[in-house]
């Protein structure tokens, strides 16, 4: 369903939730960052242990921030709420990875068959090697395939803004639902995101000044920004969620079941 609702309402929701609140909520930014670069720094792991463990932390973190956003008891320890749903949290997040893959899988083989070959890889350290120890004016042939799979990439890209819009609210819903299954979190995910997703772009071109003027700060405006838009996409989701009807079997039968 489509909501009505001013993004300026929803930034305003989401710094009233704050407002009290910015000390804690900082802190529970701080320690999600810290988890999840102290469990990427796992020897052996290959990556797989920060997987696992990202989506219960993205719940927890969203369980924390829902209850800031509505006014409710948002505890610190909330935060870890999302290993209270773990297997929900991980199948929902390796669902939605699938889903995805499945989109896009067709266009990374591309990518991947232009790289291995039309880019002559030893062509290029080679021009770069001369280019840097003699001078000498670089030869652009031999990036001419390197050109096309940046293309390729490029579309990659554009192509995982409409899909992230699509799937993006699905651990939103695990948070917020804590008898809600996978593919019933994914479907009300695509089912909260119809018609809303010019909006959610105009959401997210907000903070693109916001992020700027961060980076400027050399990160450390980040502190703030991080916890302000969580809290604003929070926001974003509670505003769909409450005007959100479950369809029912008859609707089900009817022909109006949501395709992944």
């Amino acid at each position: 369903m489509k909501s009505v609702t001013p993004i300026r309402d929803l930034t305003a929701a989401a710094r009233a939730g704050l407002a009290d609140n910015w000390g804690k909520s900082i802190g529970v930014m701080l320690v999600y960052i810290f988890l999840s670069i102290g469990i990427s720094k796992v020897p052996h792991t290959f990556g797989v242990l920060q997987w696992i463990f990202a989506a219960p932390l993205i719940v927890g973190v969203t369980v924390y921030f829902l209850a800031t956003v509505r006014r409710q008891d948002n505890r610190f320890s909330l935060m870890f709420d999302g290993f209270n749903r773990f297997g929900t949290a991980v199948f929902t997040y390796l669902l939605v990875s699938l889903i995805i893959l499945a989109w896009t899988i067709h266009l990374w083989i591309l990518m991947i068959w232009l790289f291995i070959t039309c880019v002559d890889g030893q062509a290029i350290v080679a021009v770069w090697i001369d280019v840097f120890e003699n001078g000498a004016q670089p030869d652009m042939s031999c990036f001419n395939g390197l050109g096309l799979v940046a293309i390729v990439f490029l579309v990659i890209c554009a192509l995982m803004i409409p899909l992230q819009m699509r799937y993006g609210l699905a651990l939103f819903v695990v948070a917020d639902d804590p008898s809600v299954r996978a593919r019933q979190a994914i479907r009300r995910g695509i089912e909260l995101m119809k018609g809303n997703y010019w909006r959610l772009g105009i959401f997210w071109l907000r903070f693109i000044g916001w992020q700027i003027l961060a980076v400027l700060t050399l990160g450390i405006g980040l502190i703030w920004l991080a916890p302000y838009y969580m809290a604003a996409m929070t926001a974003f989701y509670d505003d769909l969620a409450k005007n959100y009807v479950e369809p029912t079997q008859g609707d089900v039968n009817a022909g109006q079941q949501i395709n992944f």
